[in-house]
């Protein structure tokens, strides 16, 4: 096997400056394919400017980004190059109803993606990989006919996970994508990520700062304070034995069992 296949994502060196504000110092880290990795840490920490860096939203300052054996450092140079790296790199992010378009129903909304990446595929053709990408991510054939704010959140996320998926990308960035769920309907979509992840053998980056989602989804973390990466390691190495003492008070923020949230005034 030879390392680009080995290799699914890897940034070397990555930095990013805002002004004098240092929001990404030499971060360097690999994910293997079909691995799962966790950039944890709080907010303002980093970790969603690398994801953007990864992206494309965002210019990389600094180090480099390869990404299914491809350079993507520097900017897309043609719409053909661009759309080559959406279909490498999909990202779902934390609130659907905003990356949603309101006025655009599901079924439309994946049939677009499908025919901008898959152009060869007929009418009828296209029709049936939509049918498919619902039933892929648990939602119904009327669920396609619905516009987002006819939907729940839980529903309106396993739309953007369909689109996502639409690409039939070789990595996806989950960027805090189930922090504004409930806890129930939490645990249902990483039931379907975990699951999607077996079945396509997608490589996932997640973007969290929950340590429950982190233990469940990914196998590696890398901790980030303010830009630096502090630890990383296994997810269960670092979840049960943090060595760093930022990892340490992350670890000991995670409410324990019958903990009860306190009651609003």
């Amino acid at each position: 096997m030879t390392r680009a296949e080995a290799v699914a994502l890897e940034v070397a060196g990555l930095g990013k400056t805002y002004g004098d504000v240092v929001a990404v110092d030499d971060v360097s880290f690999s994910i293997p394919v079909g691995g799962s990795m966790a950039l944890v840490g709080e907010s303002g920490s980093g970790k969603t400017t690398i994801a953007k860096m990864i992206m494309g939203l965002e210019r990389v300052g600094a180090g480099t980004v390869h990404a299914c054996g491809r350079d993507r450092t520097n900017p897309a140079r043609s719409l053909e190059e661009r759309r080559r790296r959406a279909r490498e790199v999909q990202i779902v992010f934390q609130d659907p109803y905003s990356s949603l378009d309101p006025h655009q129903t599901i079924a439309d909304m994946l049939s677009a993606v499908v025919r901008l990446h898959h152009r060869s595929l007929s009418a009828a053709d296209c029709r049936d990989r939509v049918a498919q990408l619902l039933d892929m991510v648990g939602l119904h054939e009327r669920h396609g006919q619905a516009l987002p704010r006819g939907m729940s959140g839980g529903q309106r996320q396993r739309a953007a996970i369909a689109r996502a998926l639409a690409a039939e990308p070789q990595i996806v960035i989950l960027d805090e994508s189930v922090a504004a769920l409930d806890v129930s309907i939490q645990a249902q979509v990483l039931n379907l990520l975990a699951d999607l992840r077996d079945r396509l053998n997608v490589t996932y980056l997640l973007i969290s700062h929950d340590l429950a989602v982190v233990r469940q989804l990914t196998d590696t973390a890398v901790v980030m304070r303010q830009g630096v990466v502090v630890e990383s390691g296994s997810t269960g190495q670092i979840l049960d034995s943090p060595q760093h003492p930022y990892t340490q008070h992350l670890r000991a923020s995670v409410p324990g069992p019958g903990w009860v949230p306190p009651r609003r005034a």
